[in-house]
């Protein structure tokens, strides 16, 4: 009797290990996503320079923090950035999308584009973690990421729906890069995904 009982227990528990199993799947087959009827956002962000984007003799970067502490924003140099930055680098006419910590895995980018003077990329607030602000920084290197140009200084946008951020820089200041590498207007906006 006793084994009959530990048979019916048993089947009941793989039972119910499956039922979770797929339950789970159905729901976010690829990954967590938000639940039904949340709306999920976006961060679009188009740079501009006075050249023409040139990704194969320079590095265009944006890079952002996400911990909604506007007090430690990016700034222009790619060896003071904590782990906590993210950062989506075009170079060689190919976007990659990082943390900054070591061993994280590349994240897929919504959309991207590159065109004759401006270059556009779109990411899913929730690969950010979803946070309340970003603090947001461009800059453009040689190959070696010796700085040529960046932001005045690092802005913040609110993660709030339609909002948007355009910040000019200062014209002629990217020394040796000259006006491929010289940044001339970045917008960011955030929008609703699909």
């Amino acid at each position: 009797m006793r084994i009959i009982n530990l048979k019916k227990a048993i089947i009941i528990l793989l039972m119910i290990g499956v039922m979770v199993v797929v339950s789970g799947c159905a729901r976010w087959p690829e990954g967590p996503e938000p639940g039904p009827g949340e709306t999920e956002y976006q961060l679009e962000i188009t740079v501009e320079v006075k050249g023409q984007i040139n990704s194969y003799e320079g590095i265009y970067y944006i890079v952002m923090d996400a911990d909604e502490n506007s007090a430690t924003g990016p700034g222009y140099d790619i060896s003071f950035w904590d782990d906590r930055f993210y950062y989506i680098k075009l170079e060689d006419g190919f976007f990659y999308f990082v943390q900054k910590e070591e061993g994280s895995s590349e994240i897929s980018l919504t959309s991207s584009s590159i065109g004759e003077k401006k270059f556009h990329v779109t990411i899913a607030l929730s690969d950010l973690e979803d946070p309340n602000s970003i603090d947001i920084n461009v800059l453009t290197t040689d190959s070696e990421n010796n700085t040529y140009d960046h932001l005045d200084s690092y802005f913040t946008i609110s993660t709030v729906l339609d909002f948007t951020e355009t910040r000019e820089d200062s014209a002629g200041d990217s020394g040796d890069g000259g006006e491929d590498f010289d940044i001339v207007e970045v917008t960011a906006v955030v929008t609703t995904l699909y």
